[in-house]
């Protein structure tokens, strides 16, 4: 049996989420759907010269625990970006842009906005070689329990969305998103 099962805390966790707003399902992922979901998001394709890594559900899935938690728009944004834009030599070269969130360029960069919801920071020796990110995130709902540690947070890939909505037996509803938080419980 692994720690913390059946002491109610993993209960208290779910029941907390599904109190949020915009939330609308919630769920423990499988040790089988941890395994088939490890392997989906390490098989992203290429887009054409970039290519993308989850190190966000790569860091989730390291957790005791994994739950997902299946939201609408009208959950809050995230505290960070969910996906950024990196460098070769690991410098952040872009991000995802929030609704009314200023964005200032590092000194001596210029700006380029992909749509009104992604940055990205140039100049003349800009890394050719860049790669999206898809990070961990904190979740401060969960961290504030109190009884948890180590908790991440994280956006599948479509594919990783749509993985997680079948096994739990869900539509696939192009309105609603997935988001995995994965957590330990403190030693008592």
């Amino acid at each position: 049996m692994r720690s913390g099962q059946g002491d109610g805390r993993l209960e208290e966790v779910m029941a907390m989420l599904k109190g949020l707003r915009g939330v609308w399902h919630v769920f423990e992922v499988t040790p089988e759907a941890r395994r088939d979901l490890k392997d989906l998001e390490r098989s992203y394709p290429r887009l054409g010269p970039l290519t993308i890594e989850n190190t966000g559900v790569a860091e989730c899935l390291k957790r005791e625990h994994v739950v997902c938690m299946i939201k609408d728009r009208t959950f809050r944004a995230p505290p960070q970006p969910t996906v950024v834009l990196v460098s070769d030599d690991g410098t952040v070269v872009g991000h995802e842009v929030f609704d009314g969130q200023k964005v200032s360029p590092p000194q001596g960069k210029e700006t380029f906005f992909l749509g009104k919801g992604f940055v990205v920071f140039y100049n003349r020796e800009s890394s050719k070689n860049a790669r999206f990110v898809l990070p961990p995130v904190t979740f401060e709902e969960v961290e504030r329990l109190g009884f948890t540690r180590r908790v991440v947070s994280c956006s599948p890939s479509t594919v990783g969305d749509k993985y997680l909505r079948e096994a739990a037996g869900l539509e696939d509803d192009p309105a609603l998103a997935s988001i995995l938080i994965g957590f330990d419980f403190a030693a008592d």
